[in-house]
């Protein structure tokens, strides 16, 4: 099954992340390429904002809430390619789920996403929701990141842990695995994420902290758990931003899973390492919102 899908993300998705794509081909192709994935059973959705779906499975105990950020270069996915992973992390931690679709670039650059996810925050908080986690794949990643530096300079309350999968922090494209990673993944390539840190910042720096959170102050964010794979151009991303996070007094948990790509997660219910690390994340979660 790993092969299988492998070569079906390498032939029938990465051809179509690509600049030279129109990018209303991009969207579409994105969340149709998500209809092959699964959902936790017995999910339920439903809208609570504009912009903010409530994801409740089965399982879901109260005072449990996730605040999820979905990826796609900040430039596509939405509910539609991403709500079924956000619903498996949801029902991984027994916890409500809560989507935002926060407005994309270029048509809507740098703070537009920002914004949204912390107004999304912000909406739980005024509920009464005292044990909230922010979790993100790949852009939602560096997104969920850049949102907990908001919270904390705000003077929130602060979330009680972050899951990041594959996060993009660096959207100056400085990691070492753009180069040695190029040909291994099978999803990204540089000149794609070249193509969403330039509609995203949108003539900003895009080593601005909260654009490239990476680069930001991480002390004080709350406890972080980071799952990349092995074979994906952002790895350094993440290996980077545990050992900055662990010097600045962070608690982190990195796993670099062998010989996996991008945002494998998605796969869960068919690919028994993607199964394996939503229980782990279940576990982080449970700890992190008792």
């Amino acid at each position: 099954m790993r092969a299988f899908l492998y070569w079906q993300i390498r032939l029938l998705l990465r051809p179509f992340l690509a600049p030279w794509v129109p990018l209303w081909l991009q969207r579409f192709w994105s969340t149709a390429a998500a209809l092959g994935t699964k959902g936790p059973p017995g999910l339920r959705s439903e809208a609570v904002t504009a912009t903010l779906q409530r994801l409740t499975p089965v399982n879901a105990q109260s005072g449990r809430a996730i605040l999820y950020l979905h990826g796609g270069a900040y430039v596509l996915g939405g509910p539609g390619s991403h709500a079924k992973l956000a619903g498996q992390v949801a029902h991984a931690a027994s916890a409500t789920g809560y989507f935002c679709d926060y407005r994309l670039a270029p048509e809507h650059p740098h703070p537009a996403a920002l914004d949204d996810a912390l107004a999304a925050y912000r909406h739980l908080l005024d509920q009464g929701l005292k044990h909230i986690a922010l979790a993100g794949d790949s852009a939602g990643g560096g997104l969920a990141l850049a949102t907990a530096m908001a919270i904390r300079d705000a003077k929130l309350s602060p979330p009680s842990a972050l899951v990041l999968l594959s996060p993009w922090v660096d959207l100056t494209l400085s990691g070492e695995s753009h180069k040695t990673r190029a040909r291994r993944d099978p999803m990204l390539r540089t000149a794609w994420l070249e193509f969403g840190a330039q509609s995203y910042a949108y003539g900003q720096p895009q080593n601005d902290p909260l654009i490239s959170p990476l680069s930001g102050d991480l002390a004080g964010l709350p406890p972080m758990l980071i799952h990349v794979g092995s074979e994906e151009i952002l790895l350094s991303d993440s290996e980077r931003l545990a050992e900055r996070a662990r010097a600045a007094g962070v608690t982190v948990q990195l796993k670099v899973y062998d010989g996996l790509w991008h945002d494998f997660h998605a796969h869960a219910g068919m690919l028994t390492e993607s199964d394996q690390a939503l229980t782990e994340i279940g576990a982080f979660l449970k700890q992190h919102l008792s």
